[in-house]
């Protein structure tokens, strides 16, 4: 199986719109819509209830991806709430355009306020937490050091852990704040190791990413499945020549 390294998964995405013609939007949709499948399929697989789900956006196209995911699932009839980071109106290019559809189908979006992610959402008291919560915060272009609110909102998420009634945390495409190739969480410039989101399940796209090899990885990873974006492994292998 292809391993991805952070540069190979930028290429992929490019290439696909540039050279099969395929645009940004049709790789978000089959990414979200493929995702919202395997989500399905593993809470059921799990014996668990999805009925509630809680989607974290973040502002890139990983909170794209996000935005599909949570307009999929309120299809299928799940009530779901978005924690947008960004303001809509702030968002660019195909993350926009989805969460205005979102927006447009009068779709539950809230923003942070104060701390902790089930505050943030307002919706939610200890003793009435959502089924699932889904990682859209952070993609595989993330390096370096984790933006405070960043930080804040991922602890935030990985506490809900230690809640009776623990919802199922999904990540998408890889745990926000993992870094791709070495599947380590970041450091802080003073040398401290700081967080990255524990999935119970990463559906991550197209293929594997080259961290998932490593053992650091393993504790944030937890079970991961590939969800297709509509372009095959063979047609990778050629043009990336792996």
């Amino acid at each position: 199986m292809i391993n991805l390294t952070r540069k190979q998964a930028r290429q992929i995405d490019q290439l696909a719109i540039n050279e099969l013609g395929i645009p940004g939007i049709v790789l978000m949709e089959n990414a979200g819509r493929n995702a919202t499948d395997i989500i399905q399929r593993y809470m059921q697989d799990q014996g668990k209830e999805l009925t509630t789900a809680l989607i974290v956006c973040g502002g890139g196209n990983n909170g794209g991806d996000g935005y599909v995911v949570a307009r999929h699932l309120h299809n299928r009839g799940v009530a779901v709430t978005i924690l947008s980071i960004k303001p809509i109106d702030q968002l660019t290019g195909d993350a926009a355009i989805n969460a205005t559809i979102c927006q447009n189908m009068y779709l539950n979006i809230v923003h942070p306020q104060g701390r902790g992610v089930l505050q943030h959402a307002g919706a939610y008291p200890e003793d009435q937490l959502p089924d699932l919560i889904i990682d859209a915060l952070l993609g595989t272009g993330f390096q370096g050091e984790l933006r405070p609110d960043m930080l804040d909102m991922i602890q935030s998420i990985n506490a809900t852990r230690e809640l009776p009634n623990t919802p199922t945390i999904v990540a998408l495409d890889l745990p926000s704040g993992l870094d791709c190739d070495t599947g380590r969480p970041p450091t802080s410039q003073q040398g401290e190791l700081q967080h990255a989101i524990k999935a119970d399940l990463t559906i991550t796209f197209v293929a594997p990413k080259l961290g998932f090899a490593q053992p650091a990885a393993w504790p944030y990873i937890g079970k991961f499945e590939v969800a297709d974006i509509g372009i095959s492994c063979d047609w990778i292998v050629s043009v990336l020549g792996i």
